[in-house]
Parts: C-alpha cells; sequence; structure tokens
C-alpha cells in the first residue's frame, strides 16, 4: 500500500512540475532593411535599430543584403554602447553570431552602423547598405509578457485519477 501511494504521489508531482514551456532561445530575423547614407565616409551615420527583451543572452548576426555592390561590416550597439564588429562580408554573405551579452534581464535597444571599404563599387564612400539582422534571446523573456497557461484537461485528470487510486484504497479502510 505504502509503494502504490510513493509512486502514484512521485508520477502526480511529475506531471505537475514539467516545465510549461521552453526555456531555451528564440532567435527573430528583422528586416530586410535598406539604408542610404550621405555622411562622405565610410561609416553610416543612420543606424538599423530594433527593440529586445532578454533575460540576458544576447547574440546578433548581420546577414548582407545580396543587392550590395561591395563589402560591408556592421558595428553592433546595445543601448548606445558598441557591444561587438562583424568582418567585413561579401553582398550576400552572413557574419555568424556575435555574441555581445550578457545584458541585465529586461528591454533593450540593438543597432547595426554600417562600415564600408573600397571594393567592388565604393571608392572611398559608402552610399548605401542593407540586409537582415538576426537576433537570439533567452526564450523566458518572451515568454514572461504571455500569460502563463493552466495545467490543461489532460493533467487535471491525471492528478485526480492518480489521488483516487493512491488514496482510495486508504479511505475506505477507515
Amino acid at each position: 500500500m505504502h509503494l502504490r501511494c510513493a509512486l502514484a504521489l512521485a508520477a502526480l508531482a511529475t506531471v505537475l512540475s514539467a516545465p510549461l514551456g521552453a526555456q531555451g532561445l528564440v532567435t527573430t530575423t528583422y528586416g530586410p532593411f535598406s539604408i542610404t547614407t550621405a555622411t562622405g565616409t565610410q561609416l553610416s551615420g543612420p543606424l538599423y535599430t530594433v527593440n529586445v527583451t532578454t533575460t540576458g543572452t544576447l547574440r546578433v548576426q548581420y546577414n548582407a543584403s545580396a543587392g550590395h555592390c561591395s563589402d560591408v561590416r556592421a558595428r553592433i550597439q546595445v543601448d548606445g554602447v558598441e557591444r561587438g564588429v562583424t568582418a567585413f562580408l561579401s553582398p550576400g554573405q552572413s557574419s555568424g553570431f556575435v555574441d555581445v551579452g550578457p545584458v541585465p534581464s529586461g528591454a533593450h535597444t540593438v543597432a547595426l552602423q554600417g562600415e564600408g571599404r573600397v571594393s567592388g563599387c565604393n571608392t572611398g564612400t559608402l552610399v548605401g547598405w542593407g540586409g537582415t539582422m538576426d537576433v537570439t534571446t533567452s526564450a523566458a523573456a518572451a515568454a514572461a509578457s504571455e500569460p502563463i497557461p493552466g495545467p490543461g484537461l489532460l493533467a487535471t485528470f491525471l492528478a485526480f485519477a492518480l489521488g483516487a487510486y493512491a488514496f482510495g484504497p486508504w479511505r475506505r479502510r477507515r
């Protein structure tokens, strides 16, 4: 009897303590974007910015537009502070993820600033750049803003069935 009760309680605890959602990472793609700049230098004046929420993890990947006619790299800023720089990328090339975290839990502004170099059609001035940006954040941050679902019909049924199985014989003996 005691073994059956212990097994039922262990099964119930396992069902009810199962995670409600994945606690991994989420990657979101932003863009495509295209920025025209008139600074007269290789550094873009306008930045491409997005707002993200995370519990600490923050990784950024820049994917250069296939329509570029020269090499471009991206300077990665988080909340106005440069935290990383990609290699120079040919048109259509991706940087791979650059880890710019950890960052404090909460909302953050991630920005890319394009930088050109003499190659292809670039003769000394960056005129335009673009592409997409992939941002990886903690999944818990995205889930934190969503309502927490109840255990569901199946978990509720299992809890009652296991309770009746474990404690039913005990109650009848008294």
